[in-house]
């Protein structure tokens, strides 16, 4: 049924923005690292599962070339584009981490990443140019459609959950109590022995693996991946979800995610279209995503759910003196 197959959809979608936002939040709620590039990552993992799975580029009739070109399982192809994402996350905060500000920071990454996609948009031998990759195929093909939906659901939603389980490790804890203070004042971390610049690293490859797993999982559903998807407004979208739902809250950037990245920019296409503007729709989609952002930083920067700031109780005295 038709309702069903956009249930599906829309789960599958929600898990694999859940990922990415997870990720950019630990980068930059968390930790500080305002990550402009992120997409990138996302769209490492998406093209590495890609060509893990569709094989040689000289079968489907050879109609596009690609680098590599493997028949991997599916789990392995999932793990190696979390993997290409934490490396190409590693490599793109060494790009800018160190002695710039933060503002800085934040452009050179987004410098970076309009670099990267003019590359591969440009280069047709590398990952088949502008074009992308297509017929990236399901695991679940061979089964019955209805049963191959909801198994790739099941998929999806066991990545979040060991996802959740290993944000937290890096949320919370002494670990978690570091990356603020890094992100808070990183020259008092750094004064206190703490290496800023490690911790950072570290944060991108795993922020990276995150993106990288959400774009592996969203290229093996619908089938096909190119430049034309990851832009470097949806990075912006990804942190929309970040300011909207509260920096640095798990549970806030999780409802922040279903409220920016399904209820909102896939609730636009319900809105009746406009014959002399067929795209109109879309961008009114992306003009409230900017107005809700902007609305939140000025009037409640903190996000729906802010984050919880640990308390620290002292001994009280049940008698007064005298």
């Amino acid at each position: 049924m038709a309702w069903e197959y956009y249930l599906v959809v829309m789960l599958v979608y929600l898990g694999t923005d859940l990922l990415a936002v997870w990720g950019l939040n630990l980068e930059f709620g968390v930790s500080g690292v305002a990550n402009l590039a992120y997409i990138v990552v996302v769209a490492a993992g998406a093209y590495t599962f890609a060509i893990c799975t569709l094989g040689p580029s000289s079968g489907n009739g050879g109609f596009q070339t690609y680098i590599g070109g493997f028949t991997l399982p599916f789990p392995l192809a999932l793990l190696a584009g979390a993997l290409a994402g934490a490396v190409v996350g590693t490599l793109i905060g060494v790009t800018g981490l160190k002695r710039l500000r933060q503002d800085y920071q934040a452009v050179a990454m987004l410098v970076v990443s309009l670099m990267v996609a003019t590359v591969v948009s440009a280069d047709t031998g590398f990952l088949n140019g502008s074009a992308g990759l297509a017929l990236i195929p399901n695991p679940f093909a061979d089964l019955d459609p209805e049963v191959a939906r909801w198994a790739y659901v099941a998929v999806v939603a066991f990545c979040c959950l060991i996802g959740f389980l290993v944000l937290r490790r890096f949320t919370t804890g002494p670990i978690g109590r570091t990356l603020r203070a890094m992100r808070d004042d990183d020259t008092a971390a750094s004064a206190a022995g703490k290496n800023v610049i490690g911790l950072r690293l570290v944060v991108q490859a795993v922020g990276g693996a995150f993106g990288g797993l959400s774009g592996a999982l969203l290229a093996g559903f619908i089938g096909g991946w190119s430049p034309s998807a990851w832009v470097y407004i949806e990075t912006l979208a990804f942190l929309s979800c970040v300011i909207v739902g509260g920096m640095g809250s798990d549970r806030g950037v999780s409802l922040g995610t279903l409220i920016i990245a399904v209820l909102l920019l896939q609730g636009v296409q319900f809105l009746p279209q406009i014959s002399s503007s067929p795209g109109l729709s879309e961008d009114f989609g992306w003009i409230i995503l900017g107005a809700s952002t902007i609305i939140f930083i000025w009037f409640r920067p903190q996000g729906v759910l802010p984050e919880r700031r640990p308390r620290y109780l002292g001994k009280s005295s049940s008698h007064s003196p005298g």
